[in-house]
């Protein structure tokens, strides 16, 4: 049985251009008796263009309260995609409404959001069927804390690097798989094993000749800075294109010992590594590791899903 639900906005502004308004969500709650609606407040002064306000209007997503004596009327209504860009999941999403005029444009280059809206799980699938709209988790799998990653141990969303210098080639490699497949954390300073080293001696050789003697067995945060700055400009020089949004690079300290996480979300483009020739390579993530892929085949699927999204791509039959 399809739930009976609706966004309603009220209209404070309203031009050729952009309507601003309060955003609800009615909708009939059958654990009352009797039978009742009920209204949400999910959003106050979103502002959205109007081509995407009158697409939800066209399709019975959002019926229209304040905007004058005559009923309000979609002007020409073109069709757009709607991407749900999840941030919790659970009884209640968290998610992003995001607006682009195409669908592979989606993440990339989203035009208008809606931020923050929090509906039960029901009732968000029903909006995801109704809109058709491509959804992502925009933090799903993101692990923090290297003592949790270590109990969890290497899988398809955690990878261990014992440094920086000396894995140069493997970091991007895992990098773009992550970005290609799905959200993954890569960790600096932790073995195969899942035992923290650290990168402590990787980090003194960032200090400055002056620090470094004044007080030997400390580090500072400016050969931290430095150490950062270092793998993000590494990363950056060898992907293609610019990875976006960019891996988040943080550093955490267990006792005496710093690790490095690298959380990389997926792209919509397909992201590519770079040799040391300057040559482009794919990979991907797959039985728990970060493989290059060279069958034309199969690159072609990958980029397939990351301009079209999987769930489009299965619909065109193209995978």
């Amino acid at each position: 049985m399809r739930i009976q639900c609706h966004f309603q906005a009220v209209i404070h502004q309203a031009d050729d251009e952009r309507i601003v308004f309060d955003l609800y969500h009615e909708y009939v709650s059958d654990t009352l008796q009797p039978v009742q609606k009920q209204r949400d407040l999910l959003r106050t002064g979103v502002s959205l263009p109007r081509q995407y306000f009158d697409f939800l209007v066209h399709n019975g997503a959002l019926q229209v309260q304040g905007a004058g004596a005559e009923p309000y009327k979609p002007r020409q209504v073109k069709r757009v995609a709607i991407g749900m860009n999840i941030k919790s999941l659970g009884a209640t999403v968290l998610f992003d409404m995001c607006f682009s005029p195409q669908t592979y444009k989606l993440w990339q280059n989203t035009d208008a959001m809606i931020e923050e809206i929090a509906l039960s799980a029901d009732l968000f699938e029903e909006y995801v069927y109704r809109l058709g709209a491509l959804s992502r988790f925009r933090y799903l799998g993101r692990v923090e804390d290297p003592l949790v990653a270590t109990e969890l141990g290497e899988n398809d969303m955690i990878e261990f690097k014992r440094d920086f210098l000396n894995s140069k080639h493997a970091i991007i490699k895992a990098v773009i798989a992550f970005a290609n497949s799905n959200n993954g954390n890569l960790f600096l300073g932790i073995d195969d094993d899942g035992k923290i080293i650290g990168i402590n001696e990787e980090l003194k050789m960032y200090e400055s000749a002056q620090q470094a003697k004044a007080a030997p067995d400390e580090i500072s945060s400016s050969a931290i800075d430095r150490y950062l700055l270092a793998i993000t400009q590494y990363i950056q020089a060898k992907t293609t294109p610019m990875l976006s949004p960019f891996p988040k690079i943080t550093l955490k300290k267990i006792q005496d010992k710093y690790v490095v996480a690298i959380f990389t979300e997926v792209n919509s483009d397909l992201i590519c590594g770079l040799d040391k020739n300057g040559d482009k390579y794919v990979a991907i993530r797959t039985n728990n590791q970060s493989v290059i892929v060279r069958d034309p085949h199969q690159i072609g699927e990958v980029y397939v899903k990351r301009r079209l999204g999987s769930e489009v791509s299965r619909r065109l039959g193209l995978l």
